[in-house]
């Protein structure tokens, strides 16, 4: 009985599943991408294995925030069961299985994307003028194949536990209304004092590049190594003081929110405010270690800079570019792929606004709207951040290289911010066209 009761569930959570796959696929095929590279590298003498490492760290946010939403979807169903009798626990893990062989099909999909993305992409790249040892493509799939399958199960294992855990405290009562809970804020978080938390670590951040700009070579070397500290302090404290001053606006009921969309759109934001904060603070950093990355990477690239042994110094550009594309398809797919969640959940709400007077017009311009403040947020840091360095970095880089490579580092600045502005375009696109069928 239970088996049928699932199997017509998931009938009608079709789109849910879908969404869900296409996310888990996306990121096992980035995982995939980079323990190729590091395979490549540990091949060739080089060290790579911090990269998969550092994408799987991401996994677990990004998995922990999707098997949330599916949670979300099917909570009154899981009530359900447990009403028809069913215990807590033989629920939780016919659940958690059912997860489980969902990903082992992403997996297999996720993983044959990311080696045909490897194959077209970075193989050919080592052909051309690269000295490495020589690797068939079915020897590197099966090397790198069990790096995949280790973070896979890595992630799955923590999501899973997470997962486990939140099912296990959830009353029926509250599984009936988890679909439209929304979060609340607790007595002890204020945004000022994250607000003050900010303006300390931007002032270190500050300090920092400065002393990077101006201090001889040596001095300066020790601050490189510790900048990402204030970094990450900044960028986590501005996002919790932002959704914290957003909730507060919200439950004061200004009169100026009532115009145009503003409310729907704040009320929309702030639902689930603190998993905002969390997930746009890994996107922020997603898209300030791809400009770094890149930037580095097209250094690494340059002929005329001759740092390291030509063949090394090629490997390191080439795994810098990298690590760029792969931040950005994780910064952007992910985004997309959280709108594209937040408007199935709103479907009844976007339904209502039609119903009281509201065009169909009008509803997707609303769409518009959510899916730039959505695509727009995480660079509310980042851009200020990474603008206000360039030009302090770039004087320290013109005192140390030739004239022939003066104000470079404002060239690859303009490259970089032009591959988002693409990035960016395209899948706002997509979005949009995704979620017209909502507003028809």
């Amino acid at each position: 009985m239970y088996a049928r009761l699932a199997i017509r569930s998931a009938k009608r959570s079709w789109v849910d599943y879908l969404l869900y796959i296409a996310a888990m696929v996306i990121l096992l095929a980035v995982t995939e991408v980079s323990g190729c590279i590091a395979v490549m590298g540990k091949t060739a003498g080089f060290q790579a294995a911090s990269l998969p490492v550092l994408i799987a760290v991401i996994l677990i946010a990004l998995v922990g925030y999707i098997n949330a939403f599916m949670l979300k979807q099917r909570a009154r169903e899981l009530a359900n069961y447990l009403l028809l009798g069913m215990e807590k626990n033989r629920l939780s893990l016919l659940f958690l299985a059912e997860f489980f062989l969902i990903g082992c099909f992403c997996f297999l999909a996720g993983t044959a994307a990311g080696f045909a993305l490897c194959r077209a992409l970075v193989l050919p790249a080592l052909d051309r003028g690269m000295d490495f040892p020589k690797m068939t493509p079915s020897a590197l799939y099966a090397r790198s194949l069990p790096h995949t399958f280790f973070y896979f199960c890595l992630v799955e294992a923590v999501c899973a536990f997470q997962l486990y855990g939140r099912i296990r405290r959830l009353q029926i009562r509250e599984l009936m209304y988890e679909k439209k809970r929304n979060q609340t804020r607790n007595r002890t978080y204020t945004p000022k004092k994250w607000g003050l938390v900010f303006l300390a670590g931007f002032g270190c951040l500050a300090a920092a590049v400065w002393g990077i700009a101006f201090l001889p070579e040596h001095s300066a070397g020790f601050l490189i190594s510790v900048a990402a500290i204030p970094l990450f302090i900044t960028v986590f404290a501005f996002y919790q003081w932002l959704f914290g001053f957003l909730y507060a606006l919200r439950r004061e009921k200004s009169a100026s929110l009532y115009q145009t969309n503003r409310l729907y759109i704040l009320a929309e934001i702030t639902s689930d405010f603190q998993t905002q904060a969390v997930l746009n603070t890994v996107f922020c950093l997603c898209f300030l270690f791809s400009a770094m990355s890149f930037i580095v990477g097209r250094f690494m690239l340059r002929p005329e800079l001759a740092l390291f042994e030509r063949s090394v110094q090629q490997w390191m550009g080439l795994v810098q570019v990298s690590l760029c594309v792969v931040f950005l398809v994780i910064y952007f797919s992910m985004l997309s792929l959280q709108q594209l969640i937040r408007i199935r959940q709103e479907a009844e709400s976007l339904r209502i606004l039609y119903y009281i007077g509201r065009s169909t017009r009008q509803l997707r311009h609303l769409s518009m709207q959510q899916t730039a403040v959505r695509l727009s947020l995480p660079l509310l840091v980042a851009l200020p951040v990474f603008v206000s360095c360039v030009p302090l970095l770039n004087r320290k880089l013109n005192c140390l290289l030739p004239d022939t490579l003066h104000n470079i580092l404002f060239r690859f600045t303009g490259e970089y911010l032009l591959c988002t502005f693409l990035f960016y375009t395209c899948y706002f696109l997509a979005v949009y066209l995704m979620s017209r069928r909502y507003m028809e």
